[in-house]
């Protein structure tokens, strides 16, 4: 203490500083970390360090009745120096941890600090207290916050074994989340993508094969006229044609699905919804290129038609090797099947002779 200090002013402020450590000691122990550690079942870290808390928190108010009864000697002496003493010096006798024998069996060695080292002492050990507390509640709080709202969204999906599943799993990581919540549980983030995985497929699952269903309806559609016109190609164009793709095989890979609803899985259900659209381009292809034989053997007979009237225009319609080119070139367009391929150069070797004809005489 200043020896210009006034002592009554001093023991005021620490009575007014005993008020203020009590006020903290009791919200402490109403803090709502210190609730949930205090009485729930715990396990894991949870428990090694309740243990120590718990033990920290007798031992700090402990603390704070020595503190008090040094504070109520000083408050009751009218010496001067019996008051500075107890103010200012080691009069605080605290209970050490550490016991020392003696000749008789263990002891318990005191320990005596002033009260400003006392003060200092429980300022730490209760922001440590206070900071396990916090972390205790929030990281309870925090997963709660995933693992409660799955409970509601598998509550709507039948009770299949995936979805039983996924109950349980929650049901156990919301019994880690309350029994250890200072232990970290990584599986929480992945199991509510899961859930909702699963939740999302169930409330849309009924729209998205009802989806499929008409692609591959139109599908279906596509590839009867696809097998139409294939008929007709094979009939009117030599060469090579391509198979139109079957339907089917997306279409039992639906109806499984449909019958195996609620086992089903995102994956599943997104390889159908590809495979139904992969078919249906694959018969559209072959269509546009069936349609493009027939196309390119209707645009072969218009340039050749073209041609010929322009040589007829030049002067050229008696041209014996002209009408010889023009015949060999109408004949393969017009032979069942078409040689596509052979009335290319038909029509070209009669395009060149045209022009070639009109050149000289220019």
């Amino acid at each position: 203490m200043d020896p210009d200090m006034d002592p009554d002013a001093e023991l005021a402020g620490l009575r007014a500083e005993s008020d203020r450590v009590a006020q903290s000691l009791l919200a402490m122990d109403d803090h709502p970390g210190h609730r949930l550690l205090r009485g729930t079942r715990l396990t894991g870290v949870s428990a090694r360090r309740w243990e120590w808390a718990n033990d920290a928190m007798v031992g700090l108010w402990e603390w704070f009745d020595a503190y008090r009864a040094v504070l109520a000697q000083a408050s009751a002496t009218r010496d001067p120096l019996e008051l500075r003493r107890l103010l200012t010096g080691p009069e605080v006798v605290l209970a050490a941890q550490v016991p020392v024998r003696t000749l008789t069996g263990p002891a318990v060695a005191a320990e005596r600090i002033t009260l400003a080292e006392l003060v200092a002492r429980m300022k730490v050990r209760y922001a440590e207290l206070t900071e396990l507390f916090d972390e205790a509640h929030g990281e309870w709080a925090r997963r709660l916050a995933l693992l409660d709202p799955l409970g509601g969204r598998l509550a709507g999906p039948a009770d299949s074994a995936v979805v039983v599943g996924l109950r349980d799993e929650v049901a156990a990581a919301h019994a880690r989340a309350v029994a250890d919540p200072l232990t970290p549980d990584p599986g929480v983030a992945d199991l509510a993508d899961r859930v909702a995985e699963v939740a999302v497929l169930h409330e849309g699952f009924a729209a998205r094969a009802d989806a499929v269903a008409a692609r591959l309806a139109e599908a279906a559609a596509a590839r009867r006229e696809a097998v139409v016109l294939r008929e007709r190609v094979v009939a009117r164009i030599a060469g090579a044609h391509p198979e139109v793709p079957e339907v089917s095989g997306p279409v039992r890979a639906l109806e499984g699905l449909r019958a195996r609803f609620p086992e089903v899985r995102e994956r599943e259900v997104a390889e159908v919804e590809s495979a139904a659209g992969a078919v249906l381009a694959r018969v559209r292809a072959v269509s546009a290129q069936l349609a493009g034989s027939l196309d390119r053997r209707s645009e072969l007979r218009g340039r050749l038609e073209a041609y010929r009237a322009k040589a007829t225009a030049r002067g050229f319609a008696e041209d014996a090797g002209l009408a010889a080119l023009h015949r060999v070139a109408r004949d393969v367009l017009h032979a069942a099947p078409c040689d596509l391929r052979a009335g290319t150069v038909a029509v070209a070797r009669y395009q060149r002779a045209v022009l070639d004809r009109t050149e000289a005489v220019r």
